[in-house]
């Protein structure tokens, strides 16, 4: 690999790693514009296996009705792993970890956590989040909180 190609992979690791800290602010800042920022057009948010939301509209719906449930948000990634496909230096996936706090509107405390498990692209000259999987979630304290009950698709 030459010394550009070399760069190219730095920086789009950098941008990568951007986007994971960019989703939390963007959800727990309640800032649609970051959060729907770090998503491709045609993205899809996995919540669980029953809940999947595709297209940004969809996806920020999905996390404004969390934004009605909870008072309070806070997510914190750790431990991210960027693999870069090696055909296509516009494809990468990744996996990190997570840990939430969230605070209902009840007054209850909730804490868990999981595994992002994702799909990036790079589309004129930006990197976003094409496929986002929430994976091994667990709960700390308490129950799990309610997450968007329906399947969303852009039409």
């Amino acid at each position: 690999m030459d010394i550009e190609a070399r760069l190219d992979r730095v920086e789009s690791e950098a941008a990568i790693r951007r986007l994971a800290h960019e989703y939390c602010h963007g959800a727990d800042k309640r800032d649609r514009r970051r959060f729907a920022d770090v998503w491709a057009p045609d993205g899809v948010w996995v919540v669980s296996d029953e809940q999947e939301f595709a297209g940004v509209d969809a996806i920020c719906g999905a996390v404004a009705q969390q934004w009605e449930w909870f008072s309070q948000m806070q997510h914190w990634t750790s431990n991210h792993v960027v693999t870069f496909d090696a055909q296509d230096p516009d494809v990468a996936s990744g996996e990190a970890d997570v840990r939430v706090a969230i605070h209902s509107r009840d007054g209850t405390w909730w804490h868990g956590g999981g595994t992002y498990v994702d799909d990036y692209i790079r589309s004129e000259g930006r990197w976003r989040i094409s496929r986002r999987r929430v994976s091994g979630t667990f709960a700390s304290k308490g129950h799990a909180p309610p997450s968007p009950q329906r399947k969303a698709t852009d039409a």
